[in-house]
């Protein structure tokens, strides 16, 4: 019994003497979707995406069929810059992990491949298609235009109005700011606008189609529009109350039918105030004065059983157009 106890501790502490089993560290994702985009003369955009557990990338450049870094410390892209014209390059992308963090770098990305141009681009972007315009008051209006390509990128849109026989320039906007409001215009009067692009080189798009608009006439009192979306048994409720007159609106107020049994959610832009079958929507205290050529987009959503969706919208007492 001595003897059977004595080997009993003396495994028990080699055992516990003994180092602990070496778990593998987890590997994290290779980079994917690595893209070589705005490919230039002497410069490209390399870009792709990584495992959300990287701390940084390291981009490898292949030369004379060996990869050697090129870059590290980046985070999902670099621009290339430097590069020769005419020439083909490879690069590819491995990620690394927080120091500490039980994750070993990844295996390295698909590789890319991509040609520099011969030249400085001489390319123009295509045309962008015509403005198209919206929120159009007495004196003012919003548009926006269509897209352009370019063989290696957009750099931005000339927006441009036809004033006196001359197209003009009055806004430079970048690539990703493909809408504007003017304002200054006068009611009543027609309005042309086109567009050109530009591209990173500073090549011209040719000029969009122009388009025409015509601004709101002045009249005796501010006009009303309402569209109702239905899902039954719910409603959404969007009116749009434009001054088009000459002189600020102080106060103003939107009366509809309501049944009784519709229940009203969530009122934005206005106070509503309900009286047996009808309901009304007045304006916050902040929101009393509407300036000339200026809006108010009150609304109010609900829904009713049985269904039955506001109506007989009017302003001030007069009846609004349905969109």
């Amino acid at each position: 019994m001595r003897l059977s106890r004595f080997l009993a501790l003396l495994t028990a502490g080699l055992l516990a003497l003994a180092p602990a089993p070496a778990f593998a560290a987890t590997v994290l994702t290779a980079p994917v979707d690595v893209q070589a985009l705005h490919v230039a003369d002497t410069s490209a955009d390399l870009q792709w995406s990584h495992d959300l557990l990287a701390e940084q990338d390291v981009v490898e450049r292949k030369v004379g069929g060996t990869w050697t870094e090129y870059a590290r410390g980046l985070f999902n892209g670099i621009t290339l810059t430097g590069l020769q014209r005419g020439t083909t390059y490879t690069f590819r992308v491995y990620s690394l992990p927080t120091a500490s963090s039980g994750y070993v770098a990844s295996p390295p990305s698909a590789p890319v491949t991509f040609t520099t141009l011969a030249a400085p681009d001489s390319t123009p972007p295509t045309a962008p298609s015509a403005p198209l315009f919206s929120s159009i008051t007495t004196n003012g209006v919003s548009m926006v235009w269509g897209e352009s390509t370019d063989n290696v990128q957009v750099g931005g849109y000339h927006l441009q109005q036809l004033i006196g026989g001359v197209w003009t320039t009055i806004r430079t906007a970048d690539w990703s700011s493909r809408f504007y409001r003017v304002t200054g215009l006068t009611g009543g009067t027609a309005y042309t606008f086109a567009v050109v692009a530009f591209d990173t080189n500073g090549n011209l798009s040719a000029r969009s189609p122009a388009a025409t608009v015509t601004t709101l006439a002045y009249t005796a009192a501010p006009t009303c529009k309402v569209q109702v979306v239905l899902f039954s048994p719910g409603f959404l409720v969007n009116v749009t109350i434009t001054n088009t007159t000459a002189a600020p609106v102080t106060g103003w107020t939107i009366g509809f039918t309501l049944a009784s049994t519709a229940v009203t959610y969530n009122t934005f832009g206005a106070i509503l105030t309900r009286s047996g079958n009808t309901g009304t929507l007045t304006p916050n205290a902040w929101s009393t004065t509407i300036s000339p050529g200026g809006q108010a987009m009150p609304g109010f959503t609900g829904g009713a059983t049985p269904f039955t969706p506001p109506a007989s919208f009017t302003l001030n007492g007069a009846p609004c157009t349905m969109a």
